[in-house]
Formats: structure tokens, sequence, C-alpha cells
């Protein structure tokens, strides 16, 4: 078979109702049911493309959107359906949303949406997630119902999991002498964007550059000794953060220092993030650590942790935040304490926690809290004396055709890792703070 037949094959191949995600929207229908029911409303537009990934189990407008509106989801109690134009009708039919329930109404790609959005608004007590005349706007409202997260969401969280972490670790490995942020950066993006995923935030911070700037992302800096690498990757809508600090040549004391700190505040958030518990009573646990380890005003310079689902932020830790966790749902701890940065998102469920992105190939450090063992991600140490310092080294081994979840790339630099880290002051949080 030439490759022109296989691409035809490709192209007109069979469509498939997928049972797992009828059933996901079935159980988001009847939650939208539920909050009509509550707020006196008969039907809910939904514009934000959280909320359309949400509602569709994974439908990601990111990837074709512009700034102004083209496709909405208008919802009944009865009914759901697609207001979009004739142009991207077929894509979200066909390939999107086949076998959902979905009905269509549908305008030529020059008429202006918010004209068929009004007619479908007309002589309706309206609820939506964003300001349309004639309508009741209550974002709040909508992104409460996106939790708890569903069977089929906890598995995709674990399946993006395993890739964003790839992605972070598997450039971790490969790092050397003299590449630039932007550099690392770009590897990162490429290991997920050929897995389907995309990138919301990508910080490369090179020799302390975050200590500073908390929420750098990337520049033109080289990278010298160290550096730390965050992600937030994104894929079914849905969204999982990973961080990971990888060492050149020796580990700079400043850096050690506040390593050990941030391991003992890492591990505390995820011991007591528990179902049940509200963010502010979690924030009282981590922040006593902050007090005992004479650190009172670091946590001022950076935030600490966020609930993350559809949105990279469903909600923010604060001292004062009075949001309830439930299970099953997806926290994001990142720690930091000067130059170092630890993170991990964790699933909390009914008995117990689940680290989603931990992994076996990167080293991890025992941290106890309350006599049980949390396993934190330690600091990675790639020698490269004998190796070029080339940027072009990097770039060919991010297009290796072994880069899989699988086998991670086989680099020539030798890794060491500091596995059994002696922390007779840091590796135990105080018994009285727990």
């Amino acid at each position: 078979m030439n490759n022109n037949a296989r691409n035809d094959q490709r192209l007109n191949r069979p469509l498939a109702q997928d049972v797992a995600r009828l059933h996901d929207v079935e159980l988001k229908h009847e939650r939208v049911r539920q909050l009509l029911n509550a707020t006196d409303r008969n039907a809910l537009l939904l514009q934000s493309p959280e909320n359309i990934a949400w509602f569709t189990a994974g439908v990601d407008p990111f990837r074709c959107a512009s700034e102004d509106c083209t496709t909405s989801l208008f919802v009944t109690p009865d009914a759901r359906l697609f207001a979009t134009n004739s142009v991207d009708s077929a894509q979200i039919f066909e390939r999107e949303a086949y076998g959902l329930g979905f009905q269509l109404k549908q305008r030529e790609w020059f008429q202006p949406h918010q004209e068929l959005v009004a007619d479908l608004c007309r002589s309706r007590n309206v609820l939506s997630d964003q300001y349309v005349k004639g309508a009741r706007y209550d974002r709040e409202a909508v992104r409460a119902i996106r939790l708890p997260l569903t069977d089929l969401e906890v598995a995709r969280l674990r399946r993006l999991s395993r890739i964003a972490v790839h992605a972070v670790e598997a450039t971790g490995q490969n790092l050397r002498h003299g590449v630039t942020e932007a550099e690392v950066a770009g590897q990162i993006s490429h290991r997920l964007l050929k897995r389907t995923t995309a990138a919301t935030r990508i910080q490369v911070c090179a020799d302390g550059r975050n200590e500073r700037y908390r929420h750098w992302t990337f520049g033109e800096h080289p990278i010298n000794n160290f550096a730390v690498l965050s992600c937030i990757a994104r894929r079914w809508g849905l969204h999982v953060g990973v961080t990971r600090t990888v060492c050149l040549e020796n580990v700079p004391g400043d850096l050690w220092k506040g390593f050990q700190q941030a391991l003992l505040l890492h591990a505390t958030g995820i011991f007591f993030s528990r179902a049940g518990q509200t963010l502010s009573d979690v924030w009282e646990r981590v922040h006593r650590i902050y007090d005992k380890f004479g650190m009172s005003n670091e946590w001022q310079l950076s935030d600490q942790a966020d609930v993350i689902g559809y949105s990279s932020s469903e909600c923010q830790l604060t001292p004062d935040a009075d949001y309830r966790l439930a299970s099953p749902a997806a926290v994001f701890w990142h720690s930091s304490v000067g130059p170092a940065m630890v993170g991990d998102t964790i699933l909390l469920l009914d008995s117990s926690n689940e680290q989603l992105t931990r992994s076996s190939s990167w080293p991890y450090v025992p941290v106890q809290v309350k006599g049980r063992e949390v396993l934190c991600p330690g600091i990675l140490r790639v020698r490269t004396e004998d190796q070029s310092t080339d940027a072009s080294s990097i770039e060919e081994a991010a297009a290796s055709p072994d880069d899989s979840l699988e086998s991670r790339e086989k680099g020539p630099a030798q890794v060491e890792s500091f596995r059994k880290m002696n922390l007779p002051t840091f590796g135990t949080v105080p018994a009285e703070d727990g």
C-alpha cells in the first residue's frame, strides 16, 4: 500500500462512539440540571474554553481560540447543542464530539456569532459564564460544579501526569552547560506537543533567578550551575503541574539550605491536603513550618498551592481561603524558599492522597510527617565535564526517536542523585506542628 492510500485510509476511517466520554457528558449534564434548578434558570450558556472542555469531556477550544468567541455551548435540561460557524462545525461533530448527543445550530463564518447566541437566549432565562446581553452572569456557580472530578477525569490526570513528568525530567536529565533558559523551555514544549499536550506555563530559572522573580518564565540567559524546571501542562482541558531541580556542578549552599526547607513545606502541604479540610486549615499547618524555621516572611514572596483542574488555578491556597477540599480533586503544591522550588500534583482521594507526578527515574527524599513518610523530589546532579556545551546536543537529544515514556533518554552524561540526604535538622516535620 503506497503512502497516498494509507493517508486516504486514515482520513476516511470510520468514526466510533466513545462510550466513556458519553457517560461523562451525561454526568455533567445532570450537574447542569441541578444548577439550573437551584438558580431558577432554564438554560446555561458556556463560552469559556475551560467550561466547554469540562462539559464535553475533552473538546479543547484553546487550540483554535481567537480573540472573539466563535463556538458556544447551549444546554437546557433536555438538550445540549453547539452554536458555531460553518467552518468549525465539521471538525466539532466528526472529530471532537462525535456521538456525544449534541445538536448543532450554525451560521456562516462571516455572520456575527453574537447574533446566533442572542437568538438562542431570546425568551429564555439563561445563566452564563460570560457577560452576554440578556443572560445572568455567574462564573463562580459554573466553576463550582466542575468538581469533584469524574472517573474519566481521574484516569486522564494520571495519564497527563506521566506526560508532564517525562517532559520535565527527560529535559533535566539532558541538561548541558551554556544552553539558554529559552532553549530548555523549547525542549519541554517539544516533548509535550509531540504528545498532543500544550504548555500553559513553563518556567526555566537559571542559577537562582527565581529568588528575585518567583514567577519568572524563561529568557536568553545561559545555565551555568543549576536550573529549576517547572511546567503546567494541559490536555483534554485538564491541567497538571510539576517542578524539578537540576545541578550541573556542586550544589550551592544557599540552594541546598532553601531546598531542605522547601522540602518540609512541600511534605507538610501534601500530607495535610485532605478531603474535608478547608484550604485555610491546610495553610495553618504550612505556616507553622515557616515560623518554626525562621522564615516568617518567606511565604509572602510567593504563592504556595492551587487546586488544579480545568483551570491551572481552580482555587488558590491563601491564609483566609474557606474553600473546602473534596475528593477526588487535584492540588498542585509548588513551595519555594529563596532559589529553591519543589512542585508536585497530588490527587485527593477519600482514604489517601496519590502523588500523580512521582516517577521512578528521579531522586526522591523521604520526609517524616507525623510518623509517616512523604516522598519529595530531590535534586538531580548531571556531570558533564567531558561533554560538549554546544546547544545542538540538546536539540538532537530532544528529537531522538527513543524519547518515549517507557524508555527514558540515555544521554552520554553521567547522572548522580541525592537519593539519601543527610537531613539531621530538616528531615522531620516537628511533631508539635502536626
